[in-house]
């Protein structure tokens, strides 16, 4: 696994931790979604609670205790190189089939939380995550931001590209 090969590179600094790994490993979690469950259909109660998964497992990830914990400790990294593969590869089928609207209101909610994630990193003038250091916290939250933001544009792009298709 990529991740397992450059782990300690990949959590020595904030940025790298929160801005390469968890999406590397999201986006390798898509990636074998896409591959193995091309057939899978998933009705909506299962994809609105994969969504919530899916964020779930983010906004978790995203807790400054979770991130010190994942720094420091092998076997949680492990748990969130896991968690993170299995909420990408859950991703495909569950985006598949789910109403037009849900997708929507998913990535709206999602540009959301990592915009105020990167908002809480950048202002506040406390340590929150004590395995790394202030100006990395803030360079995270600055680029959480930029993200986010970047994220909700999208959003609002694919909402009106497809009510023009309705």
């Amino acid at each position: 696994m990529v991740s397992f090969l450059f782990n300690e590179w990949l959590s020595e600094t904030m940025p790298r931790h929160q801005l390469l790994q968890l999406p590397a490993l999201f986006v390798l979690g898509i990636i074998l979604g896409s591959r193995f469950s091309k057939d899978k259909v998933i009705d909506l109660s299962w994809s609105i609670a994969i969504f919530i998964f899916i964020m779930s497992s983010f906004v978790f990830w995203m807790l400054p205790h979770s991130i010190d914990v994942a720094a420091i400790n092998a076997w949680f990294n492990r748990v969130m190189h896991i968690n993170m593969l299995v909420a990408g590869f859950l991703l495909v089928p569950a985006l598949r089939h789910a109403l037009f609207e849900i997708k929507i209101i998913f990535l709206g909610m999602w540009a959301a939380m990592i915009t105020a994630a990167g908002i809480a990193l950048r202002v506040f003038d406390i340590l929150l995550c004590s395995a790394f250091t202030i100006e990395q916290q803030k360079e995270t939250g600055l680029w959480l931001i930029i993200i986010g933001t970047g994220l909700y544009a999208f959003t609002l792009f694919v909402f009106f590209s497809g009510l023009s298709r309705k």
